[in-house]
């Protein structure tokens, strides 16, 4: 059976990045991705993989459990409640009425533009569109409203579609970001997030891919905030000794296109409360 880029790599077989090597085969990634994890942790269930590294370790479960009975992220994402209503009709105009099938529609391929969009990006050129001052693309504000879109559309699954080449093409480029080293320090999204996900960087366990997308944006006790997954990526770059890439642009939003599609199938829980 020929493999996937992501799948050969985690069975240590050479793949040249620049090569035709592998061919662009989404659902049997995500297929070996699933198995990869079945394997490095077998009693895991899939659905639990929403739940990121509190899957890993108990006690850090429990502390989890006690901080959502009184959840910290509350108040931002009433205020980003506050700020979809401020401007309702103009939200309801791009993304029409039902507000709980707003943020399960993202990320999604534009076959049009033959551009990725994501759930952020578009709620600012809403915003351009009617004339309203865009919002930072990763923080604050925009945060704080991603995460009240979040929040509505809890239990519903993540499903997205790739229904062209062009749009395969989109996650095959997000797939090569997702495993290639870059950096000072040498490293890959994929040295984290697959090779050593469950493993501890310091005092901190390195969650799995599987799942990634589910709980953003995430409430960080580090900053005490809300923060986008594109605004994660920077941090990971930064951690990474990266150069990081512009958030909404080409890099991110296909690595987002691609994590997302590796997490089909799972449940939106987000916003939630990680490290």
């Amino acid at each position: 059976m020929k493999k996937t880029l992501l799948s050969a790599l985690a069975l240590g077989v050479a793949v040249g990045f620049s090569s035709q090597v592998v061919a662009v085969d989404p659902e049997q990634s995500r297929l070996d991705l699933i198995e990869y994890f079945k394997a490095k942790t077998p009693d895991r269930p899939f659905e639990d993989y929403i739940n990121g590294i509190y899957g890993y370790d108990d006690d850090r479960k429990a502390q989890w459990e006690m901080n959502e009975e009184f959840p910290p992220y509350l108040d931002a994402v009433d205020e980003g409640k506050k700020l979809y209503e401020k401007d309702l009709a103009v939200y309801q105009k791009c993304f029409g009425d039902d507000v709980t099938k707003v943020r399960s529609s993202f990320p999604r391929f534009n076959e049009e533009t033959k551009k990725v969009e994501v759930l952020e990006q578009m709620i600012n050129k809403c915003r351009a569109d009617a004339g309203l001052k865009e919002y930072h693309k990763t923080k604050k504000e925009m945060a704080k409203l991603s995460g009240y879109l979040a929040y509505e559309a809890r239990g519903q699954k993540i499903d997205v579609q790739l229904n062209s080449e062009a749009a395969k093409q989109a996650f095959a480029a997000g797939e090569r970001f997702f495993v290639e080293p870059r950096g000072q320090l040498g490293l890959a999204c994929a040295s984290c997030h697959v090779y050593n996900a469950s493993r501890k960087a310091r005092s901190d366990i390195l969650s799995p891919l599987l799942g990634h997308n589910s709980h953003f944006p995430a409430w960080r006790l580090k900053s005490a905030s809300l923060v986008t997954l594109q605004g994660r990526y920077t941090g990971c770059q930064k951690n990474m000794r990266a150069t990081p890439s512009p958030a909404h642009g080409e890099d991110y939003n296909n690595l987002e296109l691609f994590t997302a599609y590796m997490s089909n199938g799972l449940e939106i829980n987000g916003p939630s409360v990680r490290q």
